[in-house]
């Protein structure tokens, strides 16, 4: 494809947050164009396979909904395909989380990009940037048959990896105060799984206990979450993990591979010493590894882990976030948690979600602009689709009007249906 193409909205990114804030933009009246460089929509939750979302409800006792607006469209729409895509349960560590069916999101989320005029791109890779002073005027983008340019007056980084502001040149930040990230994890599907069995995260540590000490190589983390759903036989396993050190395509293989291949020892480990697991069969291996955490935006407000923890409120806060910091730094052992208390969140102010430094550049998802351990909390898919939606109705009002009064996108939101 090759020519050009001028919109109100560019999206990079068609996760979780980049749908969000594809729709919301739409939504409040801004031609949209979304990228994505995947076959199919999603981001970790269809592409590593994640498979739950956390933070919808906030975390421990009495869970209060937190997260609605486009949230609720994409699980209206997946209820609609099928009643059983979808289930709300009490997770191992006692949230209450929505478990869906991968396959089934990816044709959701087409219906509702359609079903709200938004144009998007697959198979489509960003490979350059222009900008001018602080301002980003275009991205060329690449398929298959050529290249192409899109020019936007607001661009909205939802790629997970901040590749676009990456390649503006905009200020980025990567990892805690050591620059170092939290492990990236390769989930995996078994069939064949009798889960009226023992699946808890102690029942996993067990197993791979016993498969370490029976020779079984390349067993890392030892505690995990395996996620099930009523009347199914399939499982998702949350378990090979490696802590990424660049995104460079050398350390992006090394990654994948090593993942690819833990999957295969845990399933054996699985099948000798974890009951319920003797006729397991593997189905899928994520297509690609699922990343918690690597480049962010240097936003005009930083998020911080006092914020998180003592649940503040803000009056240009924009979006609700839910979960508490869940810091996965260890190879071998299961994640910190930081506790918070029940049935509250914290906001989200816009301005974790502006560029410090490029004025027409948004980010959302696990972009936005927060110290590490914040972090570990707002960037859970429940989480993404509320910075995705307030990211893509901040973009269209600053691309009708100049600016994105803080006002203007509050009030934009709460027609939407979001909470805020």
């Amino acid at each position: 494809m090759q020519g050009e193409y001028f919109v109100d909205v560019l999206v990079a990114g068609g996760g979780t947050s980049g749908v969000s804030a594809a729709v919301g933009a739409s939504q409040a009246g801004a031609n949209v164009l979304l990228v994505e460089r995947s076959a199919y929509l999603g981001g970790e939750g269809t592409n590593a396979g994640v498979g739950a979302l956390c933070a919808v409800y906030t975390c421990g006792d009495n869970p209060v909904k937190c997260v609605a607006g486009v949230c609720d469209l994409v699980l209206e729409e997946m209820h609609r395909l099928s009643p059983n895509s979808t289930e709300t349960i009490i997770s191992a560590a006692g949230n209450k989380n929505i478990q869906f069916k991968p396959e089934y999101m990816k044709v959701a989320l087409d219906n509702l990009l359609d079903k709200n005029n938004v144009r998007y791109f697959l198979h489509t890779n960003i490979i350059d940037v222009k900008r001018e002073g602080n301002i980003i005027r275009s991205v060329t983008c690449q398929d298959d048959e050529g290249r192409f340019t899109v020019h936007a007056k607001v661009f909205v980084d939802a790629t997970g990896d901040a590749n676009v502001a990456h390649m503006a040149g905009a200020k980025t930040l990567w990892g805690d105060e050591r620059g170092q990230v939290m492990t990236a994890t390769l989930p995996f599907r078994l069939c064949g799984v009798d889960t009226s069995k023992d699946m808890t995260p102690s029942a996993v540590e067990r197993a791979v206990k016993a498969g370490k000490d029976a020779g079984i190589p390349n067993l890392t983390r030892e505690r995990g979450f395996i996620l099930k759903m009523t009347g199914s036989q399939e499982v998702i396993v949350l378990l090979p993990s490696v802590i990424p050190e660049g995104l460079n395509a050398e350390e992006l293989t090394r990654m994948e591979k090593f993942t690819r291949g833990q999957a295969l020892y845990y399933l054996e480990a699985f099948r000798r010493f974890m009951p319920g697991m003797e006729r397991a069969e593997l189905t899928m291996i994520g297509p690609s590894i699922g990343f918690r955490e690597t480049r962010r935006l240097a936003g005009r407000y930083m998020l911080t882990a006092d914020d998180v923890l003592n649940r503040r409120k803000s009056p240009e806060g924009v979006a609700r976030g839910g979960w508490k910091p869940e810091i996965h730094s260890s190879l071998n052992e299961a994640a910190t948690y930081l506790d918070v208390p029940g049935a509250s969140y914290y906001d989200i102010p816009l301005g974790c979600l502006q560029s410090v430094d490029t004025e027409n550049l948004y980010g959302s998802g696990r972009l936005v602009c927060a110290d590490s351990q914040a972090m570990a909390a707002s960037r859970v898919m429940g989480t993404c689709f509320a910075t995705g939606h307030a990211a893509g109705v901040a973009a269209a009002v600053q691309g009708e009007t100049g600016k994105a009064d803080v006002e203007a996108v509050r009030k934009e939101l709460i027609r939407q249906g979001a909470l805020i």
